[in-house]
């Protein structure tokens, strides 16, 4: 990593961009006294304004400081890891603080992002298509969940180059369920998977994403479901939050890939997750893991023990994605990074330059720190935004 320039904060801009259905993207924008802006994504739901007024606190505790190592500023503020893995709510306000502060200190030093992390040279990093965020509600209230429309959208990624797609299919089921084994309500996920393989057969790989809905025996008997149709890969049928044990034995069971840890906070969890052999892969969000920095240490670490045991997780907006794309980068991950297909279709232009992607690749553009900006013209005239002073 080139010397790092101590980093001061003079100003906080908040950005609330309106999205899909009601959800919308958030970003944040650090700027020195020499005008040097660094970019962050911290989009939660429902609770993306509370972690704005997290920032901002955090933000008055550092105004005064000179900030030379982005991992120094939970100390800073007093936060542990393991209290930050506790409150996510802090954890995306202290993530999204870390990773302006380095898109800042990368642009300082003069080289994107992904070389001052590690020095390596790359051009884009594969990504697999998250098709489930396109299938969700409308600004006019309409989502098609149904088999035809989730075959639909896995036949585009196919023909637009995706070579790995992801899925979440099981929306009716909710543990614990009446009776024993496979639960009723999986059914219609089964039917939805199918639809799937017979749309693209074996030209991508099919990634099921479980959102934590199972329990131990159901996701067991899931799991032989999800192989005999050629599952590729098996995430959070139970919570490693809650559900450590259960979660073991169903990777110990399972024919195909586990992976999990989508919201943890800092590389210890992840490697607990590994050693422990909880899952096969675990997946670090730049918005929630610590950031950009954390997610190469990560990466590093756990590649090296075991490889391909690290994929990130990235279903949010562009400036998150190309984020974590910079990492994937930096730390020479063989595994696919996440994108959420199709969410709208204007996606793109909320950077300058835009979001290139293009047959199942992400490229990542010229310039020093992520190397992109948010398109003024279409914050001006879309999004809302406030300073954290």
């Amino acid at each position: 990593m080139p010397s790092t320039e101590p980093f001061r904060i003079t100003q906080a801009v908040f950005t609330e961009l309106p999205v899909r259905g009601g959800s919308n993207w958030y970003f944040l924008e650090l700027s020195d006294a020499d005008g040097t802006t660094g970019l962050a994504e911290f989009s939660y739901g429902d609770k993306s304004i509370s972690v704005s007024r997290a920032i901002a606190q955090m933000v008055e505790e550092l105004q005064d400081e000179e900030i030379t190592d982005e991992s120094g500023i939970p100390g800073m503020v007093g936060l542990s890891p393991d209290f930050l893995q506790s409150d996510r709510v802090l954890a995306i306000a202290i993530t999204a603080l870390r990773n302006a502060v380095l898109d800042a200190q990368a642009q300082i030093a003069g080289v994107p992002l992904y070389r001052f992390l590690s020095g390596n040279a790359t051009e884009a990093v594969e990504i697999y298509g998250n098709v489930n965020r396109s299938m969700l509600k409308s600004d006019s209230g309409d989502s098609d969940r149904s088999p035809a429309a989730f075959a639909s959208v896995a036949e585009r990624a196919a023909e637009e180059g995706f070579r790995n797609i992801k899925c979440a299919p099981f929306d009716e089921c909710n543990a614990p369920f009446n009776g024993s084994g496979l639960p009723d309500e999986a059914k219609f996920g089964l039917d939805r998977i199918d639809a799937v393989k017979a749309a693209v057969g074996d030209k991508v790989n099919l990634f099921v994403d479980c959102h934590s809905r199972f329990d131990l025996e159901s996701g067991l008997a899931l799991e032989p479901e999800l192989a005999v149709r050629g599952v590729a890969w098996y995430e959070e049928p139970v919570s490693y939050r809650t559900h450590r044990g259960d979660l073991a034995a169903i990777k110990n069971a399972a024919s195909m890939d586990v992976a999990g840890a989508e919201d943890a906070y800092g590389i210890e969890v992840f490697q607990s997750l590994i050693a422990a052999g909880i899952t096969d892969v675990v997946m670090p969000d730049v918005k929630y893991c610590g950031g950009t920095g954390e997610a190469v240490l990560i990466g590093k670490t756990l590649e090296a023990i075991s490889p391909g045991s690290v994929s990130m997780h990235s279903p949010g907006g562009p400036v998150s994605m190309l984020a974590s794309a910079h990492a994937t980068a930096a730390f020479g991950g063989s595994r696919p990074l996440e994108h959420a297909v199709w969410e709208v279709d204007w996606r793109a232009t909320v950077l300058e330059p835009a979001e290139h992607i293009h047959d199942g690749q992400l490229f990542l553009p010229d310039g020093y720190g992520i190397g992109a900006t948010l398109n003024e013209d279409l914050i001006s005239s879309n999004a809302r935004r406030w300073s954290a002073t």
